[in-house]
């Protein structure tokens, strides 16, 4: 079987998010409840990247921002209308990145899921919820739920160690090393509760996606 790996429009939009995001971060304090696992020397990290920093961060071929996609119990209560309280409303910003976020996702996940899961780990259940539903129903679905925005891998500090110093170093073939490395473990990496099998299938997927990576680059 043929998949169609991301185009460069494709990464185009998953750096337009991930800049936006890290923009965010820096000057949202709602949007900073999504790094709270990580750990404190972490979180000053990345809310203190410079300008230059944060673009080449952003550029990494991954989304930085996450739907909580591998969230099961979360996804499942967002399909089935349950609605969870909000304490505290989202800030206006914070809502336009996560619908452009959730736009980007839908249309992928109609279009190319293979591409999708390349560029945030999801499983194949999870894209094929997304693209079950309109934008319009997607969207009314996750009002409910303001902070659904967290960050990629925010439990995993190997990773963003990695990321907040090879993966924003200033010579380039450093700096995209560690981002193919943390490609590779977004999507061989999973959760307790993720499909161990997708796992297998993204070792085989890995080199074509780094080689499209450096074609679009």
């Amino acid at each position: 079987m043929t998949f169609n790996g991301p185009a460069s429009v494709d990464y185009q939009n998953v750096f337009a998010l991930n800049h936006d995001y890290l923009s965010l971060l820096r000057s949202t304090r709602v949007a900073r409840q999504g790094i709270d696992e990580l750990s404190p020397g972490l979180r000053s990290r990345i809310t203190s990247l410079s300008a230059g920093e944060a673009k080449r961060l952003a550029t990494a071929p991954f989304m930085l921002v996450s739907l909580r996609e591998r969230d099961d119990r979360l996804w499942e209560q967002i399909f089935s209308g349950r609605h969870e309280l909000s304490i505290e409303p989202p800030a206006e910003d914070l809502l336009r990145l996560a619908s452009a976020t959730l736009g980007f996702v839908w249309q992928l996940a109609r279009q190319n899921p293979y591409t999708l899961r390349l560029i945030c780990g999801a499983s194949l259940h999870w894209c094929e919820c997304i693209a079950e539903r309109t934008l319009v129903e997607l969207l009314a679905a996750v009002s409910a739920y303001p902070n659904l925005l967290t960050l990629q891998r925010g439990d995993d500090h190997d990773l963003w160690r990695k990321l907040l110093s090879d993966g924003v170093n200033r010579n380039p073939r450093v700096c995209r090393a560690a981002q193919m490395c943390a490609l590779q473990t977004v999507l061989t990496q999973r959760t307790a509760d993720a499909n161990k099998r997708w796992a297998v299938a993204a070792c085989n997927t890995v080199p074509e996606s780094l080689q499209v990576a450096d074609k679009d680059a």
